[in-house]
C-alpha cells in the first residue's frame, strides 16, 4: 500500500492471488492469504446429511408412536423432529449458498445465507411453543388415556436418536447455522426424557393430566433454545456490534498505534457469526508513515480483536486522507470461512 495524496483512487495488494492492480488510487487491499470455502464448510454439510438421516427416521417411528399411545407429549416431539428435519435440510441449503463466491450483487458473498436460516429456524421453534401450548390448554379442559409402556420406549429410542444426532454436529458449532440446528437436536433430548418421565408417571399411576403439562415443559425448553438463537441472527441482520466485541477496545488499539493522533467513526459488524468486519477514521501526524499505520492497523485488529476485514481511512492534520480496505489475517494463518 503506497501514501497517496487523495482518496480518490484505488491500488490493490492480494498477496499470493495474482489480481495485480485496478488503477484506482487511494484505496488499497491486503488480502495475505485470506480463503474462503475451506474444510470447515464440507465437514459441516457432511455432519448435517448424517444428523437428517437420524432425524428424519426417528420421526417416522415418533410420529406413528405418538398416535398409537394417544401422547401429546409424543406428537409434540414428533412435531418437533419434522421441524428439525426441515431445519437441517434449510441448514444444508443455506451452507451451499454460502460458498459460492462473491459477485458484483453480493459484494461480501453469500455467507449470511446462513444467518438467515439460522433466522428461520428460531421461528420455526417459537411457531413449535404456539402450537404445543395451543393443544395442552385443549388437553387440560379434557385429559385423554395415554398408552405408558409405548410412551416409554419411544422416549428411550428417541432419546438416543437425538443425542446421537447432537454428537455428529458438536464440532461445526462455530456456525450459527449448524448451531440452529445443534439446538433443535438437544431440545429434542429434553422433550425425549420428558417423554419417558411422562410414561413412567403414567405407568404408576393414572393422572393423565400428567400429559400436557409435560408437553408444555417441551414447549418452554423450546422457546429457550430459540431465545438466543433468534437474538442473535437479527443482531447480525441489522448490523448490530456483536455482544462480544468491545468498540471502545478496538479505538484504543487504533489509537495506540505509533502515529496515530485520533481515531474516530469506528463501526463494527458481523457478516456472520464467525467472520467479523471493522472500518475506522485514523488521524496520524502529517510526518507518520501511513503504510506501517495502515499495517500495524491490520495486525492489532486480527491479533488483538479476532476482525477479518477492515476499512480504515487515514486522515492527516493537513486534512489529505487515503483508505485501506484489507483482510487481517497474516499469510501463514488465513481465515477459511465455512
Amino acid at each position: 500500500m503506497s501514501d497517496r495524496s487523495n482518496g480518490h483512487g484505488h491500488d490493490h495488494d492480494h498477496d499470493g492471488h495474482g489480481h495485480g492492480g485496478h488503477g484506482h488510487g487511494g484505496h488499497g487491499h491486503d488480502h495475505d492469504g485470506h480463503g474462503h470455502g475451506g474444510h470447515g464448510g464440507s465437514g459441516n454439510r457432511r455432519a448435517l446429511k448424517i444428523a437428517l438421516v437420524i432425524n428424519t427416521a426417528f420421526f417416522v417411528v415418533e410420529i406413528a408412536g405418538a398416535l398409537y399411545a394417544n401422547s401429546l407429549t409424543l406428537l409434540a416431539d414428533a412435531g418437533h423432529m419434522l421441524t428439525d428435519s426441515a431445519s437441517i435440510v434449510l441448514a444444508l441449503f443455506a451452507a451451499w449458498i454460502a460458498t459460492l463466491d462473491a459477485d458484483s450483487k453480493r459484494t461480501y458473498g453469500y455467507q449470511r445465507a446462513e444467518i438467515l436460516a439460522a433466522l428461520a429456524n428460531g421461528v420455526f421453534l417459537v411457531i413449535i411453543v404456539v402450537y404445543v401450548a395451543y393443544e395442552a390448554v385443549m388437553r387440560f379442559q379434557n385429559p385423554q388415556d395415554v398408552k405408558a409402556l409405548p410412551t416409554i420406549v419411544i422416549g428411550v429410542v428417541g432419546l438416543g436418536a437425538n443425542l446421537a444426532g447432537a454428537y455428529v454436529l458438536h464440532g461445526g458449532r462455530d456456525s450459527l447455522n449448524v448451531e440452529g440446528v445443534y439446538l433443535h437436536l438437544l431440545t429434542d433430548a429434553a422433550g425425549s426424557l420428558a417423554a419417558i418421565a411422562l410414561g413412567v408417571g403414567l405407568y404408576v399411576s393414572d393422572l393423565y393430566v400428567l400429559d400436557p403439562i409435560f408437553s408444555l415443559v417441551i414447549a418452554a425448553l423450546v422457546l429457550y433454545s430459540a431465545k438466543d438463537l433468534l437474538i442473535e441472527s437479527v443482531n447480525i441482520l441489522l448490523q448490530g456490534t456483536p455482544s462480544s466485541v468491545d468498540v471502545d477496545d478496538i479505538t484504543g488499539t487504533l489509537s495506540d498505534l505509533d502515529g496515530a493522533i485520533d481515531v474516530h467513526d469506528v463501526h463494527v459488524w458481523a457478516l456472520t457469526n464467525r467472520s467479523l468486519a471493522c472500518s475506522a477514521h485514523v488521524v496520524v501526524a502529517d510526518d507518520a508513515d501511513r503504510d506501517a499505520v495502515l499495517d500495524a492497523a491490520r495486525h492489532a485488529l486480527n491479533e488483538r480483536h479476532d476482525i477479518g476485514h477492515a476499512t480504515i481511512q487515514v486522515e492527516s492534520e493537513s486534512g489529505d486522507c487515503e483508505t485501506a480496505d484489507f483482510d487481517c489475517y497474516p499469510a501463514n494463518g488465513g481465515h477459511v470461512a465455512d
